[in-house]
């Protein structure tokens, strides 16, 4: 009788401990996924934003203006999102003539370089 405990009691913890690996995993794989897919959507519209910074025209800005809302519209964070917009409208302010926003534009784009690194460290490593 106590060898039939024992053997059932190993075998409903190998079962929970088995079950529980199968759930850890595959949320960690969607959030994974999902980092991912955050991390191309955020360089990608940075991208568009620096293309406005280098060559600040009507057709760089729409493609930056159109980049932001389709980030938006695809699920970006708010906080990355934010940051991108914050840093897009230092950049027009900054070629409309504002000095400060200049000064300002720079200090955004370091802020959202360093975005995606900060929340790495908040979720752990990969």
């Amino acid at each position: 009788m106590y060898k039939r405990i024992v053997v059932l009691g190993i075998m409903g913890l190998t079962f929970v401990l088995g079950a529980n690996y199968l759930l850890v995993y595959t949320l960690n794989q969607q959030v994974v996924r999902e980092r991912e897919r955050q991390d191309n959507v955020y360089w990608k519209t940075f991208n568009a934003i620096e293309q406005f910074g280098e060559h600040p025209n009507t057709s760089s800005e729409q493609k930056a203006k159109a980049a932001l809302h389709e980030a938006r519209q695809g699920g970006l964070s708010k906080n990355r999102a934010r940051i991108l917009q914050n840093y897009f409208e230092d950049l027009e302010r900054c070629y409309q003539g504002e000095r400060e926003s200049c000064k300002k534009a720079n200090g955004d784009m370091n802020e959202a370089i360093l975005a995606p690194k900060a929340s790495l460290k908040v979720g752990g490593p990969r």
